[in-house]
């Protein structure tokens, strides 16, 4: 007879806890995925905040000089800053406000009210006679269909777009808020880089620095571009005759803000105020147009942008297109500005600190100089 198995019953292994490293990388990622999610639905709040940034750049460009040049301090050279782009802005208004105004609202008078305004405008013209059926059978909604990103753009731009007083309140929030970022940068970057590990903190402190010098010199640079384009456009379409030039110099300006796509839309209005003078006016006014934006491209920007930042066009470009998809109007403008910010994180934080290869960064020699 055998004997019973007195031993003890083997001990089932117990199920291995979770490591504590393991948890702690699942919840960052978690937080992660969960901040860029949230961020993604406030991207139009971001793209303000964005915007209150350049704001504070522009009163640091200005401020910092009159810190240096005078015995004032920081918060004296920021209000005196403050207070010359006031004075600029009302001294500007006071001499042109009342030729703006008018010339802008005969600008608005002057141009299609319609389409079949438009369709009547066209028809005076001496073009072949398949164009103008072409014209005549216009579809918006098959034009869509087939426009593609440069439609998608302008369509978002169309769903987007604010009211007056939106626009208003927004650029009031922008602007105060651009003011409190410019009182206290350092504290606002500092409070920043608390949520970074402690490791890359000291890279992306030294990012965001350089990042802040490019920003700065990009906007002086494109601000002194804006001003040439805008001054070269009234002188030419004064030249040739074109109503209100006041009012076409200074959409020429603003709109050369947004780089490549901005120059191509400013020069709609003078060819819908041309159409009222038939064919030869049309092809003065692009004339101007072009010329202008020749000299500006091959003369003044590349001088300007050798002090400021050079972005390559094709690159800018893309970014227009892209940052308008994916973000709408508000995209469309800050596309420049945004793509600045990322050309020099991705120099650093990349091509530098991960791959171990040299980069040239933009505005990294300007703030070693400081």
């Amino acid at each position: 007879m055998a004997e019973p198995d007195l031993s003890p019953p083997a001990k089932t292994p117990k199920a291995s806890s979770l490591s504590p490293v393991f948890v702690r990388r699942v919840l960052f990622l978690v937080g992660v995925g969960l901040i860029l999610v949230v961020a993604w639905q406030l991207i139009d709040v971001m793209l303000l905040v964005f915007g209150a940034i350049l704001v504070a750049v522009l009163l640091r460009a200005l401020g910092d000089p009159i810190h240096k040049l005078t015995p004032l301090n920081e918060g004296l050279s920021l209000l005196a800053a403050g207070l010359l782009i006031v004075s600029l802005l009302s001294a500007a208004g006071w001499l042109f406000g009342a030729t703006i105004a008018e010339q802008v609202q005969e600008l608005l008078e002057s141009l299609p009210q319609s389409a079949e305004e438009l369709q009547a405008r066209l028809a005076e013209l001496p073009l072949p006679a398949d164009v103008m059926a072409q014209f005549q059978t216009f579809d918006l909604d098959s034009a869509r269909q087939a426009a593609g990103p440069i439609q998608s753009i302008l369509g978002r731009v169309g769903g987007y777009a604010m009211t007056v007083a939106g626009a208003v309140t927004n650029l009031l929030v922008v602007i105060f808020a651009g003011i409190y970022l410019a009182i206290s940068p350092r504290s606002s970057r500092d409070g920043l880089l608390s949520l970074v590990p402690s490791g890359p903190r000291e890279p992306m402190r030294h990012a965001m620095n350089v990042t802040g010098v490019a920003l700065r010199r990009w906007l002086l640079g494109q601000f002194a571009s804006m001003v040439i384009v805008g001054v070269l456009t009234w002188i030419g379409v004064s030249i040739i005759g074109l109503p209100s030039p006041v009012a076409l110099g200074l959409f020429a300006a603003l709109a050369a803000f947004v780089p490549i796509v901005g120059p191509v839309v400013s020069v709609i209005p003078a060819i819908m105020l041309a159409l009222q003078d038939g064919p030869m006016m049309i092809v003065w006014a692009i004339l101007v147009y072009i010329i202008v934006q020749q000299v500006e491209s091959n003369l003044t920007y590349p001088l300007i942008q050798k002090r400021a930042v050079a972005l390559p066009p094709a690159l800018t470009l893309f970014a227009v297109l892209g940052f308008g998809v994916l973000f709408g109007p508000l995209g469309v403008i800050f596309a420049a500005p945004l793509l600045v910010v990322l050309f020099v994180m991705v120099k650093i934080l990349y091509i530098r600190n991960t791959l171990g290869d040299d980069a040239d960064v933009p505005g990294e020699k300007a703030l070693e100089a400081q």
